[in-house]
């Protein structure tokens, strides 16, 4: 997707046409300057200026939210970091391995490595070994300042609460990327038939774990993908947040957005063995994909960012 094409700066357009406003882009596209007279409001990639910069730098830092939500005594993933070798002369630490080694046996030897500040899983890695430890870390120390290392869960579901100023506007859970058994193919070949039909990405599937020669029966659903990510072939299906069944973990989102000092922003939050936990708080909130999977998703995403550009604009409104 071309950045001009980005479903966010099209809304901003739309917001500013209503409002007589004069966009002008800047950076491919990636900042939006909205005239208001004598001054400008600035939406830079998908912040749109409702946060402060350092709850944003805090919920967008995966460790820095897990150490902030548990002195708060929330229930949140753990997140251990690590920085890139060359940053360490400004960490009370002597090197990483032995740290890491360490950390990775205290989660039982299965863990998650992941860029600490990325997004929409490009940079995740599970790792299973000491040996795919140390390789998933050189190859996300090529392009990451610092790492995140948590323990690797079986997620039963992951939900997705988007708040603006406390009140939750939009909750979706993200299926993952699954496969339907017709009782004669293989699993491997049911995954290549949807590749070809583009119904399972092609590229960053991790079938590890799976048996590809087993023979699903007919109208069985198998997961293909152990990440939640829409990045990476999960679906968002929208929910009602008001239902009873919602009230633990939107409490806790809830909880965990006051605490972060938030505005607007979206709060991942995974159920594990019947349990809530935070996984991660998005202080940029990203609608790409569950606007294209909607029916009405252009428009529910416009009111969405609308209502947040109204408060950030008019602070008073």
């Amino acid at each position: 997707m071309k950045n001009a094409e980005r479903l966010i700066l099209a809304s901003v357009r739309r917001y500013a046409a209503t409002r007589g406003l004069t966009v002008v882009t800047h950076g491919d596209g990636w900042i939006a300057e909205l005239k208001l007279g004598s001054r400008s409001h600035f939406v830079h990639g998908y912040d749109l200026g409702l946060n402060s910069a350092s709850s944003q730098r805090i919920a967008n830092d995966k460790a820095a939210t897990f150490d902030v939500l548990e002195a708060a005594g929330l229930a949140a993933v753990p997140h251990r970091l690590f920085m890139h070798p060359r940053f360490l002369a400004f960490m009370s630490v002597e090197g990483n391995w032995r740290a890491m080694r360490e950390a990775f046996e205290a989660v039982g030897g299965d863990a998650v490595l992941k860029d600490n500040e990325g997004t929409g899983g490009m940079e995740l890695a599970r790792v299973r070994s000491e040996a795919e430890l140390e390789l998933a870390t050189q190859r996300l120390f090529n392009t990451s300042r610092a790492l995140a290392l948590s323990p690797f869960l079986k997620i039963a579901s992951e939900t997705r609460f988007v708040l603006l100023d406390g009140v939750c506007v939009l909750a979706y859970g993200k299926e993952r990327a699954s496969v339907t058994g017709d009782g004669r193919s293989t699993l491997l070949a049911l995954i290549a038939g949807a590749v070809a039909r583009g119904a399972l990405p092609a590229t960053g599937l991790d079938l590890s774990g799976l048996d590809l020669a087993a023979i699903p029966k007919r109208d069985a659903t198998v997961a293909v993908q152990w990440r939640h990510n829409l990045g990476q072939g999960a679906k968002p299906v929208l929910i009602d947040h008001q239902s009873p069944a919602r009230a633990a973990p939107l409490s806790l989102a809830g909880q965990a957005f006051d605490r972060l000092g938030l505005r607007f922003a979206s709060i991942d939050i995974v159920e594990v063995d019947g349990t809530p936990l935070v996984l991660e708080a998005n202080a940029g909130v990203m609608l790409e994909v569950m606007a294209r999977s909607q029916a009405n998703g252009e428009a529910l995403a416009d009111a969405i960012y609308h209502r947040a550009l109204d408060l950030a604009i008019s602070p008073a409104s």
